[in-house]
């Protein structure tokens, strides 16, 4: 703080002071009032994803979420989409691995998510495509959200949720009923196409795995969740591309599940002025204020508007990725593409701005209706740790997260 600062600081505090003494003799007859309880930031969790073997050094990774201060942990045991509707389950991490880092987790007293990843067969590790026998699009696609998967296909519907959920039984059998639930399990992740195309199978495969979980003895143990894509937020991309039948079957199913959540990789510049857009880094409540605005439109233009859910039906909505990558601000979800050096350096700017904005909007009392918010860290941009590569880490966020954490909430209490 400079001199100059001090002097004007000391200058107003001297009247302030004055004046107050005599207010303050005037209150000293009145009876104390009890401090106003401050509300508490919605809770902050991480991402932890991982091909076959990717979970076997859980120990370690949750030590260090734990120091960190977080939470959640989100585990995204990952497979490989080879076919159409064929899904290489032993590409993924089987029950026994998933299951004692899931274990690991709720007895140090972290909430838990699962969200199952469909992946193509080229980002598996060690995946050569010029010796592949495969000759699908689905080898090579990037994304998930173009795959044509039926989910109630064999291998999804047993292979991927329902061994979950046996997995999560064993799980809680062992950790007893000091765990942290209800573990939340993403039933779809992204699954764009097909949600658009097939939402009555979607509606088929919840009411299979809520039968699966009664079976299992798991009602209020679990909870059924859909993480969207932030694709459905822009009506073109989603709701735009459904006739009025499978409108009302997405309705019904969203309406059916017990948590909603959301990739949000909406444009977090939108709460800037339309004069500064171009100009300035935007503010940390500039971008509290443009998630607000995407969470209010979702709930207004998609989810009542487009789908005709009532207020009343739209189940309890989280944040089930956030992140920052290539794109910067402006399109978050953007991971791939060159950059300079003075580039990269705005990018880390706007990268750290980002994760400050999504703090001070989890701990905002009033216009926020999300419960929580996972941060997603891999790759390039997004690993503001440097967990995968100490190059992409971003010390300007991580210590903001960190900051925020220990402030915010005491870490996890020791396993039991």
């Amino acid at each position: 703080m400079s001199h100059a600062r001090i002097v004007r600081r000391t200058l107003l505090i001297v009247p302030l002071l004055a004046a107050a003494s005599g207010a303050g003799i005037a209150r000293a007859a009145m009876p104390a009032q009890a401090p106003a309880k401050t509300q508490a930031p919605a809770p902050l969790g991480i991402t932890y994803a991982g091909w076959k073997g990717d979970y076997r050094a859980a120990a370690k990774r949750l030590e260090t979420i734990k120091a960190i201060g977080f939470q959640i942990v989100s585990f995204v045991p990952t497979y490989a989409y080879v076919g159409l509707d064929k899904i290489d389950l032993g590409a993924g991490p089987d029950a026994a691995e998933l299951g004692a880092a899931v274990e690991a987790a709720l007895r140090a007293g972290f909430s838990v998510v699962i969200k199952p990843h469909l992946d193509p067969p080229a980002y598996q590790p060690g995946f050569d495509p010029f010796k592949s026998e495969n000759d699908s699009w689905r080898v090579m696609c990037p994304w998930r959200g173009f795959y044509d998967l039926d989910p109630m296909a064999v291998d999804y519907r047993e292979g991927v949720v329902f061994e979950t959920l046996r997995m999560l039984k064993d799980v809680l059998d062992r950790a007893g009923p000091a765990a942290p639930t209800p573990v939340r399990l993403e039933v779809g992740a992204e699954l764009m196409n097909s949600v658009v195309y097939t939402p009555e199978r979607w509606e088929q495969l919840l009411a299979a795995a809520k039968k699966e979980r009664h079976r299992l003895g798991l009602d209020g143990k679990v909870a059924l969740s859909h993480n969207f894509t932030h694709h459905i937020e822009i009506p073109e991309d989603y709701v735009g591309r459904m006739n009025a039948q499978r409108k009302k079957a997405l309705a019904r199913y969203i309406r059916g599940l017990d948590v909603l959540s959301l990739s949000q990789y909406m444009d977090l510049t939108a709460a800037v002025p339309a004069a500064d857009r171009f100009t300035r880094l935007p503010s940390a409540e500039e971008i509290s204020q443009a998630l607000v605005q995407h969470e209010k439109d979702f709930r207004q233009k998609i989810l009542i508007g487009a789908l005709g859910l009532k207020e009343k039906e739209i189940p309890p909505l989280h944040i089930g990725e956030f992140g920052i990558g290539r794109g910067g601000l402006r399109h978050p979800n953007l991971w791939a593409g060159a950059a300079t050096a003075e580039q990269e350096k705005q990018l880390a700017r706007e990268i750290a701005r980002g994760h400050e904005g999504l703090l001070r909007y989890l701990a905002l009392p009033e216009g926020r209706t999300a419960k929580s918010a996972v941060l997603w860290v891999l790759g390039q941009h997004y690993d503001i740790f440097g967990w995968e590569n100490p190059k992409y880490g971003n010390p300007e966020a991580a210590a903001a997260i960190k900051g925020a954490l220990n402030a915010a909430t005491p870490p996890p209490p020791p396993p039991k």
